[in-house]
This record gives C-alpha cells, structure tokens and sequence, in this order.
C-alpha cells in the first residue's frame, strides 16, 4: 500500500512553483506532468457506488502508476567482472513503455545498505547501463535494487528487486556443504482477511524455513483437547489451503512436525465475534463470490479492479446472513485482479485477489545459425516478434552467457514481473510456473497464491476520505534533479533565500532556485553526466549568513525483500576458479576496451544563448592585468572605481541607457559576487569574455547584464570562492560503457595469439525488431561449453515477452 504525504494546497502549490528554465513551461507534454501533481479533494465522504467510482478513478489520474523492469545480463558474478543491465518503465495499468521519468535509480544493496550505485538517463521509457564489480564486495547474496523518483512516493516494496550472487575470488574461497534446515515459520491468511466465530472459511498458510526457503511437511489443527478438526499439506512452493469452522468457544491451534519431526505449535489469527467472510468459487466462464456474514441485513457492494482500471461494481443485499455476487470471467483483466467488498457504509471488509493468466502473450522466436559452434566462430541469430500471429515491432535486450554449472538465482522474466511479481508483496518463488500451464494444479497453486501474497498499491481511507493527496517527489520529466536544503548558521532550515548552483568549465551552465517554506531548493540539470564538481552559494552579498546542504537522490528507505542464503558447494570449486582464471585473463588483455566510454551530445552553448559581445583574447595583445583588458577591449562594460572597490557598468542597449547595478559575473559559469575578485583574475589564463548588454531573466530573477569569463582549462583560473561556498563531486548521469566483442572475420584474426576467455559473448540492450524481425551476429571464444541465450522485450502496445535457447561450442581441434 502507498504511504501518501499529505499537506495544504498551498504547500502542493509551493512545492511545484520550482522552475529551473522558462522553456520548460512551453513543453507540449506538461499537461500529463501537472495531471499527475495536481492534488484531488474527495468532496464528500463515500456514500454510493456512483461516488466511489468518482472518488477511484480521481485518484487513480492523479496517482499515475510507473513499473520499472530490470533485465541483467546474468544472476551470478564474480568481482572484477561487469553488470549490463536494460531497463524497462512502463504505465502500471497498461505496462506500455511510459515517458515521464529521464532517470532511474539502480543500487547494489546488501543488509539494506547500498554499495554500488548509478543514476540511468531514461529515453522513451528504456535505458540502460552498466556497474563494475570491485573487489572490495565480499561474497555473498545481493539485490539489485531500481525505481524512479516518482515512484519513492510509494513503499518501496514496489521498486524492482532481483537477488544475485557475487563471489570475490581474490579472498579465498569459502565453499561450504548443505546446511540443515532451521526452525520453520508458518503464517495464515484467512480468505478474504478475518476469521468469523461461526462461519466456515478456507485458510490459505505459508510453511517457510528462517531464511524464507519453501518448506513441505504436514500439519493439523486441533482444539483444546489436541482433537484433530483438519490437516493441511502443502500443494506447491511450501503454500496450501484448508477450510474449518472457527469458534470462540473451543479455541485452537496448528501443529506443524519440523524436519527433525518435532511439533511445533503456532497460533492462528485472531477470531472476531462478529464480521464478514468471503468466499470465491472459480467456475469455468465466471467466478461467484459469496458473503457471509452475522450482522444485521445489509446492502453489499462488490468492487473490483485490474491494475487500478474498475473491471466490475455491483450491489446486493445480505439476506439470511448470505450475499452472492456471479462475475463474469469476460469482464476480468489480464493478471491480477483485486476485489473489495464494502458494508452499507462503504467501509472496506472483505478484500480477495484472483490472477488471470494473460490471454495474449508477445511471442519472441530465436533462430541460430547452427546448434554447435567451432572456438572464434560467428554466430547469426534471427530474431523474430509477433503477438497474435501478426508481426509486432519490439524493443529487446540480448544476453549471451557460458552456463558454467556455477549456481544461477532465480531470474524473473518481464511478464511475469509486470503481470504477477510488480502487484504481490514478498518474494514469489519461481513467477514463471504460474503462466506455465491452464491445468487444475496451476490454477489452485495460483489462488493460494493470491490468498498469501495480498497487496495493494493504496490504502483505501486515501480514497474515501476528504484528505488531499500531496506527493513529495515529483517526476524527473526533463532530466536530473539535484536537491538540497537551505540553511542558517544554527542549522535551522531558511525560507526565500535565492540560491545558486554551477558546474565550472568550459560549458557554461547556471541553475537556480529560490528556497521554500521548508528550505528545500531543487536543480533540474539537464545533460548532466558523470562525474563532476558542482558549487552551490548564495549571494554572499545579500544572503552571507546561509549554506546549502546538498541531498542524496537515493532512497534511504530499506526494502526488505527476501534474499535466499548464501551458499558455495565444494563441487563448484573447479568451475569457480576457472571462470575467475578467465576473467582476470581479460581484465589483463582487455581493459581498455572493455571500459571505453559512448560520447554524449553535449550542447556548447550557454545557459544565456548567444552574447552579444565576444572577445577571444588571443586576437589582441596580452595585458598581465584584467582591468587593462577590461577598460581597453571590452566595449559594452566601463570600468569604475569607487571607495569599496571596482565596479561594472554595462551598457543597456535595448534602451539604449546603462545599468545602475553591477552585472551577473561569471567565471568558468561560477557566479562572483565582488567585482574585485573578478579583477584580480590573471587574465593570461581567460580565454574568453562574454557580454549580455540586455536585462537577463533566469527563473524568478533577473540580472543588469551579464559578463561571463572562460578559462583556457576551464578551472576557474584560480578564482577564490568564499568560505560558505558548498563545493562537492557529484555523480552524474552514468556514462554508458561500450561492450567489448572480437570479431573473426578471417583466419589471421582467428589464429591471433591474443586470448579470447569471454564467458558473457554478447550483451546487446538495445535490439528493434522492423516488420517483427532483427539479426544479431556476435563471436565465440576460446571456451567451449554449452551457452544461453536471453531476450527480454517489450512492444510498444504494452506487450511482454521473454525467450532462451542454447548452443553448443566444441573445443578447437589440436
């Protein structure tokens, strides 16, 4: 369920008044920014079926789901090796590639605490990067952890999670045998969320080790006399169901024989002298839904959605304690679909889930060149994409990896993440078997599913009541927002303060921003990659008694996803060193290749446009001393000295008068505040001056000209910055590596003696299929083995899919 922030209209106001470039309010698109940040206000309190689909659906507008899927390269690493990773954001009701986040957020975390961590530009919903695995790692179970800004608003349950393993080689290898099972843990999920003294319910249970591994065994609840009432066995994945009577009267508990065949003994949830119970009966083109209850007769409305889009909605009336509901199967939405039960009040008191498995699927078909391949080989892959039998247009990431026996985690495929894993809470073991197959046992392991995974995106007093909705992050929807607070010298946030933040060198670039009523102060910075110096001030001539403190874009929120436990086997020792062998081989041969960087585009041009005034210094003779250059050169600036030292005056050409204050003064795009600091610039060293004869509006101030100094290594030229000035390294967008392969296109370059010990052959994130069909060609190496393939793809029609298949490389003939 989200946790929403709530406040006033005037702080939402407040909080959206932030603008770094005035060309940002001209974007044809910032209708779909502003529908999401807007607040909505439930006028009333929900008293009809007509109001509560108001009041869902407003919030529904308003709270824009985004799912962010994650394809890695593989699950199992060793340090010194790199993780590729391709992302996927999509719109959580449709899974259609959505284009609002420009960045996503991707971590390494292990016992909640983030190692790595890399900011991804996002275009047109997809993006991708790569992290280098250090040494410093130790071995053990990750998570890669990967969501958006937008999507902090929400628990951080729903960001996306993958565990994997990474084994540092170079500290020695602590392989281990099978450890016994520990102490086991069971829990109970009546069917539609309460036990009802009196009413018969089915209890759906979950049977797991400590570390949260699937346990099978048997179990019986008994009553105060240790008589049995029912037993219970798991059906799959340590889940199963059975039905009994709860009764305040005889209370009762399950018995459980751990593997050692000890009985343990566990409580079951609370029973509740009065309330309602629900039921679901699964027929073959609808499912009845029946509501029992020991109230007073009442009116009973069912409401269901899938991925927040109401599929049905009716009311009954409870007579004789009973109320049943037939919905057609028709009416069902692909995945899940949650159902609510409401009173008389509309007070929610029964909620189910039930999973349809999608109709239609996105079919990737692979089709090699060959099924066993000689060392140094080409290896041509067609490709082809359809969904109902007709060609689809698909973006796909590629991966191309040495199965090597060493032990892969669990990997999750986009459509079983969009479909199933995005809307459970916990880890789903093994998502895939639940779109294996229609047959019974599926099905039923497939509602025990729903009944122990329940979860929700909302909370449903969010859209009942008459609270606004306030988000505290808003989308990054044209770039990176760096954002910082604020404050005065006692570390008390400060409100209205104009702030300024630059990144020096030869580009110039100046953000703004004025602090709100909490201090907060954000930057959108726009093409902002890698790693790079930033400086934020404030005036130090109207403002000197404040500093800005710069704040992590990272979540510090913790996830608590489930991570299986780390294991190494003795028989894995060989092909463990084997592979480290072939890795540090690479590393020595090829490591500057493998960390070759892709040039960005990057826009020259400033901040302010084109001045109106340039000198290139080194078209006139040298001065040694900057007010020489200033008074002789320099036409639309006069020079003054007064009591308090040196003064600008630039000419006002567009009225054809001068300023009266001094202009905006810019080293290596650094504002200066004191024109004095500017003149004991060695001007050997400035490149470049700029002039602005014209008033100049940047945000919500506007500065008498400007006058802007380059530096030859855009360094600032040795210009000093006063002692309140925050001065930091920032990480920026990721630069994106370049993934290295060999090609043998003739004999000379297959018989070089230059080792090739790739076991990852081929990593290709960014794969469009045209008319539904692609070609990839890629190189074998040295080694020999049996490879996988795996594609990952999406349509633009929202449709997910996944394929794998193998070939074999067979050792080279001596």
């Amino acid at each position: 369920m989200c946790n929403l922030i709530f406040g006033s209209l005037k702080k939402m106001q407040m909080k959206l008044s932030f603008r770094i470039l005035p060309t940002q309010f001209y974007i044809s698109t910032l209708a779909l920014l502003l529908g999401l940040l807007i607040h909505f206000n439930v006028n009333a309190q929900t008293t009809s079926p007509a109001n509560l689909h108001e009041n869902f659906s407003k919030y529904r507008e308003s709270n824009l789901q985004e799912k962010i899927y994650v394809h890695l390269n593989q699950t199992f690493f060793l340090t010194g090796e790199i993780l590729w990773f391709k992302l996927y954001l999509v719109e959580g009701t449709s899974n259609k590639p959505l284009d609002l986040s420009k960045v996503a957020y991707l971590e390494i975390i292990r016992d909640e605490v983030p190692l790595l961590q890399a900011k991804v530009e996002v275009k047109n919903g997809l993006g991708s990067g790569s992290l280098f695995l250090p040494a410093t790692l130790l071995s053990g179970n990750y998570t890669v952890r990967a969501y958006t800004q937008w999507m902090r608003n929400y628990q951080p349950e729903f960001f996306f999670h993958q565990p994997i393993t990474i084994v540092n080689t170079f500290k020695g290898l602590d392989v281990k045998p099978t450890s016994p099972v520990s102490k086991i843990d069971v829990q109970f999920f009546p069917e539609g969320g309460n036990l009802v003294d009196g009413i018969p319910s089915k209890v759906a249970f979950k049977i797991s080790t400590q570390q949260g591994i699937p346990f099978s065994t048997r179990g019986a609840i008994v009553n105060e006399h240790n008589d049995t009432l029912t037993t219970f066995t798991p059906l799959k994945f340590g889940i199963g169901n059975f039905t009994f009577t709860p009764s305040l009267e005889r209370p009762v508990k399950a018995l459980v024989k751990d593997e050692n065949g000890i009985i343990r003994s566990f409580d079951l949830p609370t029973i509740y002298p009065q309330g309602y119970v629900m039921s679901l009966a699964d027929q073959s083109d609808q499912l009845t839904i029946t509501i029992t209850a020991n109230t007073s007769p009442e009116n009973i409305h069912l409401f269901a959605h899938n991925r927040q889009a109401i599929s049905y909605s009716q009311t009954h009336v409870l007579a004789n304690g009973q109320a049943s509901f037939s919905i057609p199967k028709g009416l069902l939405g692909d995945g899940i679909n949650h159902f609510t039960v409401f009173n008389q009040q509309f007070q929610p008191v029964c909620e189910r889930l039930y999973f349809v498995q999608p109709k239609t699927q996105l079919e990737i078909n692979l089709s090699a060149s060959q099924q066993e391949y000689g060392t140094r080989r080409k290896v041509i892959l067609d490709i082809s994409t359809q969904h109902t039998n007709k060609p689809v247009e698909t973006n796909l990431s590629l991966s191309v990896f040495r199965i090597d026996s060493l032990p892969l985690l669990e990997r999750i495929d986009m459509l079983s993440y969009l479909y199933l894993a995005a809307d459970l809470s916990g880890h789903i073991e093994a998502p895939e078997y639940y779109f294996s197959t229609d047959d019974k046992l599926v099905s039923e392991a497939t509602d025990n599913l729903m009944m122990t995974h329940g979860w929700r995106r909302f909370k449903w007093e969010n859209i009942l009541s008459e609270k606004p909705t306030e988000f505290q992050f808003v989308p990054e929807y044209r770039g990176h927002i760096v954002k910082g607070v604020v404050q005065d010298l006692s570390g008390k946030p400060a409100a209205h303060v104009g702030t300024f933040v630059s990144v020096p060198g030869k580009n110039i670039r100046l953000y703004l921003s004025r602090s709100n009523e909490l201090g907060y102060v954000q930057y959108e910075m726009k093409n902002f990659f890698g790693a790079q110096k930033i400086i934020a001030q404030t005036n130090v001539h109207l403002d000197s008694t404040y500093k800005i403190a710069i704040r992590s874009p990272f979540t510090d929120q913790p996830s608590r996803y489930y991570v299986p436990p780390f294991q190494l086997l003795p028989s894995i020792e060989k092909n463990l060193l084997d592979r480290a062998i072939a890795m540090q081989v690479q590393d020595v041969y090829y490591e500057d290749k493998m960390n070759r960087l892709k040039r960005t585009a990057s826009d020259s041009t400033a901040f302010y446009g084109k001045a109106d005034e340039t000198y290139l210094l080194d078209d006139y003779t040298r001065f040694p001393i900057m007010e020489e250059v200033m008074r002789e050169y320099v036409k639309g600036v006069w020079v003054r000295k007064r009591k308090d030292g040196f003064h600008f005056i630039v000419m006002d050409n567009v009225n054809q008068t001068v300023f009266d204050k001094d202009p905006l003064l810019l080293v290596d795009g650094v504002p200066a505040f004191n024109v004095n600091s500017v003149m004991e610039l060695n001007p050997l060293k400035i490149s470049k001056v700029e002039v602005l004869t014209r008033k100049y509006y940047l945000n919500d101030q506007s500065f008498p000209g400007i006058v802007s100094y380059t530096s030859y290594e855009g360094d600032m030229a040795g210009f000093q910055l006063d002692p309140k000035t925050v001065t930091l390294d920032y990480e920026g967008l990721q630069l994106q590596r370049e993934f290295y392969s060999p090609k043998y296109e003739n004999e000379r370059q297959r018989l070089s003696r230059m080792p090739d010990q790739r076991t990852l052959l081929h990593w290709a994130p960014e794969i469009n299929t045209i008319n539904g069909k692609a070609q990839v060609e890629f190189y074998t190496s040295d080694l020999d083995g049996n490879f996988l393939i795996v594609v990952e793809g999406l349509s633009s029609t929202g449709k997910a899919g996944s394929a794998e298949s193998q070939f074999k490389v067979i050792p080279r003939q001596k």
